[in-house]
């Protein structure tokens, strides 16, 4: 059975769209479709699920999209989703290398100015995109942040870095918050609370995780203030998240504790079991971008369903251009 091509005019908030169970939130949807088309590279794209997503992302205005990878494959693909030529423009590819590659070098050229990994491996395109030939480098340190949308619920939270930085070190940390900073800035959040998780909301000599969350809590203290934020850290996970946990461990003038918005994770591990937990017994919609190259690059789970796909592509829409004092204070 195909999927029908969405319309933005009459999507409501938190309603379950193709696949019966996950939400793509409307609003931003709207707020980038207002922006207008956007050139939009996919490398690798010969997954049904990644061309759906950007066939509704074309059809909504968004994006105007460069399919990188094998034609006959993405032909088929679309032929399947009742897109028999469609109109975009394609680039022969062989192999995942290959993709990765011509994808980063026409981003490099100026043609696109959102990056989308499509059926590849995370590490194969960012290697591309680090190769410094390219140039495509704009911070220290890149990171992945995912925006997680959970139907039914009064907020949404943000998770980072739970794709791309292994073991983050105090300086990478640095980029990681400050990146995070800056989607909570575009999703809405006018004073982002930033929990740097533990085990603990104590430090505990034993676990480094704790020691790590408390000195970076205060060596970021100013900036974060500087920024219109709050940092707390260590924090235990139910401690960041409830205001009554936060109210039983007598945290409730902590500024952060119990109402947190930013969930900075102390390795990838965390994050990855994290965010995998809420899509798959929640069912929440991980909306997931990297920054700190030339563009923003969309980034999603290849087993994520095609409403993340399309709900991070709206999100990069809205990090490649300028912020504008559209939209309102709800993140989404």
């Amino acid at each position: 059975m195909q999927n029908p091509t969405p319309s933005l005019t009459t999507l409501e908030p938190n309603q379950a769209n193709a696949s019966g169970r996950y939400a793509c939130p409307p609003g931003l949807l709207l707020r980038a479709a207002a922006r207008g088309p956007q050139p939009m590279v996919v490398a690798a794209a010969d997954s049904a699920d990644v061309l759906q997503a950007v066939h509704w992302a074309a059809a909504f205005g968004m994006i105007t999209p460069i399919l990188v990878g094998t034609p006959s494959a993405i032909a088929a693909s679309l032929a399947g989703l009742g897109q028999h030529g469609a109109p975009y423009r394609v680039v022969a590819t062989a192999g995942e290398d290959q993709a990765a590659e011509i994808a980063a070098d026409l981003i490099a050229a100026g043609e696109a100015q959102i990056l989308m990994k499509g059926h590849l491996h995370t590490d194969t395109l960012m290697r591309a995109v680090l190769d410094g030939s390219r140039g495509l480098r704009r911070a220290a340190r890149l990171s992945h942040i995912f925006a997680m949308h959970m139907p039914g619920t009064a907020r949404d939270i943000l998770i980072t870095d739970a794709a791309l930085n292994v073991a983050p070190d105090a300086r990478t940390m640095t980029f990681i918050v400050r990146h995070a900073i800056e989607v909570a800035s575009v999703l809405g959040l006018d004073h982002p609370r930033i929990a740097m998780l533990s085990a603990t909301e104590t430090v505990n000599r034993s676990m480094p995780s704790s020691i790590a969350a408390d000195a970076f809590a205060a060596s970021f203290r100013e900036e974060a203030t500087s920024k219109g934020c709050s940092i707390s850290g260590p924090l235990a996970l139910d401690v960041a998240l409830s205001p009554a946990s936060a109210a039983l461990k007598g945290l409730t003038n902590d500024p952060v504790a119990g109402r947190a918005d930013i969930l900075v994770v102390p390795n990838i591990e965390t994050g990855n079991a994290l965010f995998k937990v809420l899509v798959h017994l929640l069912h929440a919609t991980a909306i997931g971008v990297v920054l700190g190259a030339a563009v923003p690059i969309v980034l999603t789970s290849r087993a994520d369903p095609v409403e993340a796909k399309l709900a991070s592509i709206a999100l990069a829409c809205l990090l490649s251009a300028p912020t504008t004092s559209e939209g309102s204070a709800n993140a989404f």
